[in-house]
């Protein structure tokens, strides 16, 4: 079978020591303001930013460029209910920069992603189950164009791409912090895999430190 193409998939977060990429109560300051300059950096090489709909819902950023000049980008947004606010910032800020585009499942109503085209939101559904099959999502993503996304997901979403063996690259920032807490969201979140052989490899390519913060860069093994 032929495989269809994709975008490129560059896995992109900050993390404390022992992994969480929040606190239990969903603080998520964990990056400096170095860090953060460096990640709207990466943002104005790529065709498109996405994130889970929880990440809308807890901190309704802009995703946005800020530091750099660009000329914009899409704005992903994984919500297999479609459920996000119209009025979120995702949607409100400078749609003409950076349009959005909301994926959700075959299973929402026509009236309701009518209400959200109505705004002019690009919706992409995928998938006949309760979650967005991504899998799917990509190659229909691919031909509208985008080539290349940067993953700033939650651990839940970060999941349904590493499960698939569908990221390209990784860019981790690990903060001098140890926040602890079991319920405090981790890296990657989901079910996990049962054994070490079936997760995907990934070779460590560059090493950075600066005032304790560890930058990693890795590449998948092919």
């Amino acid at each position: 079978m032929k495989v269809q193409s994709k975008p490129y998939i560059i896995l992109s977060a900050a993390m404390t020591i022992d992994g969480k990429i929040a606190s239990n109560k969903g603080d998520t300051e964990i990056s400096d303001e170095k860090d953060w300059k460096e990640v709207h950096k990466l943002r104005t090489k790529v065709d498109a930013i996405m994130v889970g709909k929880n990440t809308i819902l807890v901190d309704n950023p802009k995703l946005h460029i800020k530091f750099y000049s660009h000329s914009g980008y899409y704005r992903i947004v994984v919500d297999s209910n479609l459920t996000i606010p119209i009025s979120s910032n995702i949607i409100t800020y400078k749609p003409e920069i950076y349009p959005t585009i909301i994926c959700t499942t075959e299973k929402v109503p026509i009236e309701k992603i009518n209400e959200y085209k109505s705004k002019n939101i690009n919706i992409v559904s995928s998938g006949r189950s309760e979650r967005v099959d991504i899998k799917n999502l990509l190659p229909k993503l691919y031909k509208m164009g985008i080539k290349s996304i940067l993953l700033e997901g939650g651990g839940n979403l970060n999941w349904s791409f590493i499960k698939e063996d569908l990221v390209d690259e990784i860019r981790l920032t690990i903060a001098p912090l140890i926040i602890g807490g079991r319920d405090a969201i981790t890296l990657v979140e989901g079910d996990g895999f049962i054994y070490m052989k079936d997760a995907p490899r990934y070779h460590l390519s560059k090493v950075k430190t600066r005032n304790n913060y560890l930058k990693l860069k890795f590449f998948k093994v092919k």
